[in-house]
């Protein structure tokens, strides 16, 4: 039992030493705190075509007619195989824009960028940048490598051999973490994916217009104010008359006091 004990021990120490090691820690550094968890090795690409870059580009262009730019960019979307991924018109006093982001594979990157800017009249602003992300890929996926290897001798103690319950316990608990920080960086790795494999173009196109002065506030006319007056005044009348039934027992109060006062006062007068 003792035994069970130790190796399940041992194991949590080589997953915690992976994961509380840092992303600028040596190569050696590293290797030694994962040694008994599996050895791997973080090789760099040689050839300068693996690597993983993501690219992005921000475009801002004037165009003679925003609508008709707007169809031009989604033919030429069509063209090269990209598909638009949000839209936004919108529409001031001076200009008519269309916000577009765009979604194009690699290859076709630089191709559609060009053919984008014959759909412009005047190029106001284009920003291409990348980023490496070979390293982190290279990180995540010898990670993944090494936390499946330790995952995979949990299962082997579990399998393979018996034990007190709160060893078998530790180690259901122990490979429930590994997978759910496997499936983590699954999803990372996806995303990056995604983002290596089609490129982003986030695309501003505008239209110069004539200045257009706002409507001004539309005045209402002499009967219809009437009208409105009339309609005021007989919600007051309402309203009173609603007021005085909902206090009729004061008022039938205040009229027997009255009447009372009165029919005294003509005694006393008698008198």
């Amino acid at each position: 039992m003792k035994k069970l004990s130790i190796i399940i021990l041992m194991l949590l120490f080589a997953v915690s030493c992976y994961d509380d090691s840092k992303d600028n820690v040596s190569l050696t550094e590293e290797m030694e705190s994962n040694e008994t968890a599996g050895n791997f090795d973080l090789k760099k690409p040689e050839n300068p075509t693996d690597r993983r870059i993501i690219w992005n580009a921000n475009l801002e262009f004037q165009v003679k007619n925003v609508d008709e730019s707007t169809k031009d960019i989604s033919n030429l979307c069509a063209k090269y195989e990209a598909f638009i991924s949000r839209m936004n018109l919108s529409s001031t006093n001076y200009q008519i824009s269309n916000n577009i982001t765009i979604r194009v594979n690699n290859e076709n990157f630089n191709k559609l960028i060009n053919d984008l800017k014959g759909t412009s009249t005047f190029i106001r602003r284009v920003e291409i940048n990348s980023n490496d992300v070979t390293e982190e890929f290279i990180d995540i996926e010898s990670r993944l490598k090494t936390k499946k290897e330790v995952r995979e001798r949990y299962i082997d103690i579990l399998r393979n051999r018996s034990g007190e319950i709160k060893d078998v316990i530790a180690a259901e608990d122990a490979i429930r973490k590994i997978t759910e920080e496997i499936e983590a960086k699954e999803g990372r790795l996806r995303y990056l994916q995604d983002k290596v494999s089609q490129s982003t173009i986030n695309l501003e196109i505008y239209q110069k217009v004539d200045f257009e002065k706002e409507p001004e506030t539309f005045e209402k006319g002499f009967f219809t104010k009437a009208k409105e007056s009339l309609k005021t005044g007989w919600n007051i009348i309402t309203e009173i008359f609603l007021l005085l039934l909902s206090i009729w027992p004061i008022l039938l109060i205040l009229a027997a006091f009255l009447l009372w006062r009165r029919k005294w006062k003509q005694r006393k007068s008698n008198q």
